[in-house]
């Protein structure tokens, strides 16, 4: 009997041994040459047959690993598990599943296993295991491992020496063994028919295909495997270390340079990851991702090249996705600047004091919800920036009403800039906004409202673009103020348009307190989507690409024409003193923005009169930060067209319609539309709409006061001062305005403006008579073509 246990025991032991010598032998033989497609049987399966195999392999690691990688692929489906815990599933052969775990790789033995099945036809599972070693000596004296970039990386692929079944037994994915399995049999390698080299390396795209301005020249130093992810954020750290964020799982991954070249890339072993912001300042990484509290910011200390474990900087909500919380700046008052998309829930301890206040959604007429849902039920502010200390205290909404603008940057004057979209199946509606280059100010309102209630930009209570771009998918952007660049491009705003494949150079010209601006394509190729980029110690921008699981590219664009030390011309300068000038008197009006001060309503009053547009929104802002009661009877008797008109604006979004509104729309009259410019009767108007919408319906006297005074004016010769009388009139159901309006439709020469009437009159009940109705409705029937 004893015998017969020895014999046992020695059989267990010789089966364990012939089971793990392959992966022994990986120390002292070859690496496979490439992972084999394999099964139980070399013959397809016939029609209508089904098939579940079970794949095992054991493989034993002597020391921790720098990194590992998996990428599979079955046809027609697997589930791949290590050590017995499920990692990972491929459903596709012909799009492999890659994924890094390191982690999850144990010292000594592990067993890699695979549960797949078959429907039709050909069967087959491949599968690459890629472990890299910091130590070249890791796997014994003899090391057969490939050297790159100063790394050692051994690959396990599938091949004949695995194990398979056609029958699941307790434990089969762990470290056991049984007699019944037998080895794999190969039905030809990778890059074989009828599945072909799926698992080749992908390459971005070739630096000589894409387009640049003269001087500069573009290199590509890297084309990310398929385990490293789709890259979609990035940093530079103290050393100039590139930091890089995958979009999916995996972890973030740090890039050392050398002479403009890539000499080793490395994982962050700390769980964060899934980052839209990354950023390093003053030996901390701040990182908008994925972390131990789900999607909110963190930041990581540097101690001796290593992160310590993240530490929460702020809570967020609703901040996942790609309409999520995104970048992450410092801005010059040494404070954390964050903007967010549309999704990101403002958060719930934001300070009273903060300048961007008094939101509401300012709908006349209701709105149209997107016709897919997308946003649907989402209310003010829309996108934002948000700033705090560095620790996360004191939190302020900085600024709002974007929609998904994705990252952000301060110019070296300390005005900060931003990105911004649209929705691209709205273009050619009239809700349509064109991407656009937002100025970000201290309480500004850039007129973002979900479905077909967006601001347009003529509304003073909002502030307008200070360039238009067209169609596209706005990512990351950066002054060139650290580039080796000509003069003109070290003051250039670099965005990226992620969907078209281009990088432009803005060029700002101050303008009373903002800006005017022009661009140009710095690059352009197709594919490139371009999502995020940093400029390096040595002046070079190091850009990427990737996102939605695309092809991640790291590139590098330097300089190498005679005109680098171009000067500045004198015409320059001195705009730039009379911008400066502006700008100043802005950031004064700002000082009051959410904070009540005897002093805000006396220094900002004067400069609602002014002409700039940007005083006025800033001024107005420093007065709506007041108790209302101590400048109500200063609006009401402002007899200053500009002031009174932006006065009576900050009125009617803050007064009480039993206190104010009365006064207010009687104030109104000492300002006729017939003396007004176009600019200023848009001003009349919206104070009007802003009255009804936050104030009420109008008393019986009043509504019919503003019909005798607007319904002859109506329509205008001003096509956008149609649209708002058209709006007013069809609110407070003038006699005539359906009858008006109708014909307006009628003889409207684009398809943009005959949108917007339809629009307006789809929720009017009152004055249609029934041949309005029929042709109306046999508007949506015409042919366009």
């Amino acid at each position: 009997m004893l015998g017969s246990v020895i014999s046992m025991n020695y059989l267990k032991l010789l089966r364990r041994i012939l089971s793990i010598l392959p992966a022994v032998l990986l120390a002292t033989a070859a690496c496979a040459a490439t992972p084999q497609w394999i099964w139980d049987t070399n013959a397809p399966l016939k029609d209508g047959e089904k098939q579940t195999r079970f794949f095992r392999k054991i493989f034993h690691i002597s020391h921790k690993l720098a990194k590992a990688g998996l990428t599979v692929s079955a046809d027609d489906k697997a589930d791949i598990y290590l050590n017995g815990k499920k990692i990972a599933s491929n459903e596709s052969f012909g799009t492999p599943t890659s994924i890094v775990i390191t982690n999850l790789i144990v010292e000594g033995d592990n067993v890699i296993a695979a549960s797949c099945e078959n429907t039709k036809g050909e069967a087959g599972l491949a599968l690459r295991l890629e472990m890299t070693q910091s130590n070249p000596d890791a796997a014994g004296q003899k090391n057969p491992a490939k050297k790159r970039a100063n790394r050692w990386v051994t690959e396990l692929d599938s091949d004949s020496s695995w194990l398979v079944s056609d029958h699941q037994t307790p434990g089969w994915n762990k470290l056991y063994f049984d007699q019944d399995w037998k080895h794999a049999v190969s039905r030809g390698k990778m890059g074989d028919q009828p599945w072909g080299d799926i698992f080749l390396n992908p390459t971005a795209t070739a630096a000589a295909d894409i387009k640049m301005l003269p001087g500069f020249k573009i290199e590509l130093l890297h084309s990310a495997t398929r385990s490293e992810g789709s890259w979609i954020s990035m940093a530079v750290d103290s050393k100039g270390r590139l930091i890089v964020s995958p979009q999916g799982e995996g972890n973030l991954k740090r890039i050392t340079l050398i002479n403009g070249k890539v000499d080793m890339i490395e994982d962050i072993d700390q769980p964060v990851g899934q980052a839209m912001g990354l950023m390093y300042y003053n030996g901390y990484l701040y990182v908008n991702g994925k972390g131990p509290k789900d999607f909110s910011i963190y930041r990581l200390r540097e101690v001796n090249d290593k992160y310590e474990a993240p530490v929460l900087v702020h809570a967020l909500e609703k901040s996942t996705g790609e309409h999520g919380s995104h970048a992450l700046v410092i801005g010059p008052d040494k404070k954390l600047y964050v903007v967010s998309g549309n999704f990101t829930k403002v958060p719930t301890d934001i300070s009273i004091s903060s300048p961007h206040r008094h939101y509401a959604d300012d709908q006349l007429l209701p709105r149209a919800n997107d016709g897919n849902g997308f946003g649907t039920g989402i209310l003010p502010p829309g996108g934002f920036v948000m700033r705090m200390d560095l620790d996360g205290k004191n939190p302020e909404l900085f600024a709002a009403g974007s929609r998904n603008t994705y990252d952000i940057a301060f110019n070296k004057e300390g005005e900060l800039f931003g990105f911004d979209s649209d929705m691209e199946w709205d273009w050619g509606m009239p809700w349509y906004r064109p991407i656009r280059v937002n100025h970000w100010v201290s309480g500004g309102d850039y007129g973002f409202r979900e479905g077909t209630g967006k601001f347009p930009e003529y509304y003073q209570d909002t502030l307008p673009s200070i360039l238009r771009i067209g169609i596209g998918s706005p990512t990351g952007v950066k002054f060139g103020t650290d580039s080796h660049f000509p003069e003109k491009y070290r003051k250039a705003f670099f965005m990226m348009d992620w969907s078209y494949g281009r990088i432009f150079a803005v060029h700002l010209t101050p303008h009373g307190a903002s800006y005017d601006a022009t661009s140009e394509v710095l690059l352009h190729g197709k594919p490139l989507n371009v999502t995020d980029f940093e400029f390096g110690q040595d002046g070079a921008m190091y850009f990427i690409t990737g996102g939605r699981n695309t092809q991640t590219g790291l590139y590098r664009v330097s300089y190498i024409g005679k005109d680098r030390k171009e000067m500045e011309t004198g015409a320059q300068k001195e705009n730039d003193k009379a911008g400066k000038k502006a700008r100043d008197i802005r950031h004064k009006l700002e000082s009051f923005h959410g904070k009540i001060d005897p002093h805000a309503v006396g220094y900002a009053w004067p400069y609602l009169r002014s002409d700039d547009r940007w005083l006025r929104y800033a001024a107005r802002i420093a007065i709506e930060s007041q108790p209302v009661a101590t400048w109500t009877d200063r609006a009401l008797l402002e007899t200053n067209v500009n002031g009174g008109l932006t006065a009576l604006l900050a009125l009617s979004r803050l007064g009480s319609k039993a206190d104010t509104q009365r006064e207010l729309l009687m104030a109104l009259k000492k300002f006729p539309l017939a003396s007004l410019t176009e600019e200023q009767e848009l001003l009349k108007l919206r104070v009007i709409e802003l009255s009804f919408a936050r104030q009420g319906r109008p008393d019986a006297d009043l509504a019919q006061l503003a019909i005798s005074k607007l319904d002859p004016l109506y329509p205008s010769s001003s096509e956008i001062v149609n649209r708002e009388l058209s709006q007013i009139l069809l609110y407070l159901n003038a006699p005539d305005a359906v009858s008006k309006t109708m014909a307006l439709l009628d003889k409207a020469p684009t398809q943009e403006e005959q949108l917007y009437y339809v629009l307006r009159l789809r929720t009017i009940t009152n004055g249609w008579t029934m041949d309005q109705r029929k042709a109306y409705f046999n508007w949506f029937k015409k042919d366009r073509k």
